[in-house]
């Protein structure tokens, strides 16, 4: 495999801890709500952040950091009713009945989650029927729970302004996009890591301002462009076409079209 292919794979989207990369906003955020979790302060916290700024990947690092002190409850997949909410929350419950009502879910559940230290943290949480936003507030309401709602910014900030939420002790943690100077150090940092830091010193000035346009700072957008502009180059450098055997800014172009950030 060519440096640039290894480059390429670098930036596959994955989780691996050790690729945390410590923008500005990332590491406010991330020593913010972690400080929160870790003393309990409220049982309503929200993560808010634009689509692709990297909650889902705090997410991780937060249960990372967690789970051997607390039990950590996740869900990806958005809740249609109390119902249904209830069951996740019970499902490893030897004791859970199909037959129980909503009010004997909701008292088994109280009387588990209060005892064991917890984190119940769902994501894409704005995909959450009306009903359950209720539910959760009415389940925070008992003292009895710790939740983390993690939402996209400009649906999060709507939500949170409701009566479920409006009137209730919460806090909320913004995850922000990347400044335009972060981009090199994260490529760098990136590469570095790997030992092919000499990679990065092919983009200069002019390719990071149009790296910064495509992107807006979106991160996961950025590991796409970083993961495209180097697999051009291998297919270019292993087809012997010398004109874009370096990540120049047509290179940079071809990638930003092939994302769909550049009409053709």
């Amino acid at each position: 495999m060519s440096n640039y292919a290894s480059a390429a794979a670098l930036f596959e989207s994955s989780f691996d801890q050790a690729d945390y990369f410590e923008s500005m906003s990332a590491e406010f955020a991330k020593n913010t709500l972690f400080g929160i979790v870790r003393r309990d302060e409220v049982g309503l916290l929200f993560l808010l952040g634009e689509p692709g700024v990297g909650k889902t990947y705090m997410l991780h690092l937060l249960q990372k950091e967690f789970e051997a002190e607390r039990r950590i409850v996740m869900a990806s997949e958005p809740f249609d009713s109390p119902e249904g909410f209830m069951l996740f929350l019970l499902q490893d419950d030897a004791l859970m009945q199909s037959s129980m009502t909503l009010p004997q879910m909701k008292e088994r559940a109280i009387e588990r989650y209060a005892k064991t230290p917890h984190l119940i943290v769902l994501d894409e949480a704005q995909l959450l029927h009306e009903r359950v936003f209720e539910y959760i507030r009415i389940l925070a309401d008992t003292k009895a729970f710790r939740f983390l709602l993690c939402m996209h910014r400009q649906e999060g900030e709507a939500i949170i302004k409701k009566p479920h939420f409006a009137t209730r002790d919460h806090r909320v943690v913004t995850l922000g996009l990347l400044e335009g100077s972060e981009l090199r150090h994260y490529l760098e940092s990136t590469l570095l890591r790997h030992n092919i830091g000499m990679l990065a010193e092919g983009l200069g000035k002019r390719e990071f301002k149009a790296i910064e346009r495509y992107t807006q700072g979106n991160f996961r957008l950025l590991k796409q462009m970083f993961r495209r502009i180097f697999l051009l180059v291998d297919h270019a450098k292993t087809n012997g076409i010398s004109a874009h055997s370096k990540p120049d800014d047509c290179i940079v172009t071809m990638a930003a079209i092939d994302l769909g950030c550049l009409d053709a």
